[in-house]
């Protein structure tokens, strides 16, 4: 996954521009007690297996027993859909900007039996006002670029609860997001590195 694409074509994953024609992929994963099988297809990211990072997060990720949780650019689900899975008494927002996404995301929701999850379209935090959460999750969309990654630090800390927090997985060598953490958090925090993968946290200290 590249730090930054801002010289990628703008029908990048993290775009409401995608490709009509698609091909279906289906995604299996056995995580925390949890079966799960996720349809995916082209034009999202890694359309056809769970990538690397991804299953990084999902293995290390700090949750709340329960309260509001933030699923960012979200792709088919597959992080929104393990956090409900695992944390049944959390609801989980789950939210990307790509209408393949989107639809896709809403199907994985009903074909897994997940009842304490939505999907909303949004760019980053726009279908958001006024919402805040107790986690903010991400596998960030590094190929949209950091003028998109930065506002979605940026902006988490007015849409986390005190107390709540920023959860982000990046692929190692990638410094300049955690110096953005901790830039605007005051913290920042390495909670697990595997394969290649750092998992970061920063925690919302003010009210």
């Amino acid at each position: 996954m590249p730090s930054h694409a801002d010289d990628k074509p703008a029908t990048h994953y993290y775009s409401k521009e995608q490709p009509k024609e698609r091909k279906i992929f289906v995604l299996r994963l056995d995580i925390k007690g949890h079966h799960l099988e996720l349809t995916s297809s082209s034009g999202i990211f890694s359309k056809d297996r769970i990538d690397l990072g991804t299953l990084v997060l999902l293995g290390s990720m700090v949750l709340p027993e329960q309260g509001e949780i933030l699923d960012m650019g979200c792709g088919c689900g597959v992080i929104g859909i393990t956090v409900a899975k695992v944390r049944p008494r959390s609801r989980v927002t789950m939210v990307d900007i790509n209408p393949t996404a989107i639809k896709l995301a809403k199907e994985n929701i009903e074909t897994n039996s997940v009842t304490n999850a939505t999907v909303i379209d949004s760019d980053l935090y726009s279908g958001l006002e006024g919402q805040k959460f107790d986690l903010i999750i991400s596998n960030p969309p590094l190929a949209a670029g950091y003028k998109v990654v930065f506002p979605l630090i940026e902006d988490a800390k007015s849409h986390l609860r005190k107390g709540g927090y920023l959860q982000l997985v990046l692929r190692k060598g990638v410094n300049a997001i955690p110096k953005k953490m901790n830039e605007v958090f005051g913290n920042v925090e390495l909670v697990s590195r595997k394969s290649g993968y750092k998992v970061f946290r920063s925690i919302n200290r003010n009210k």
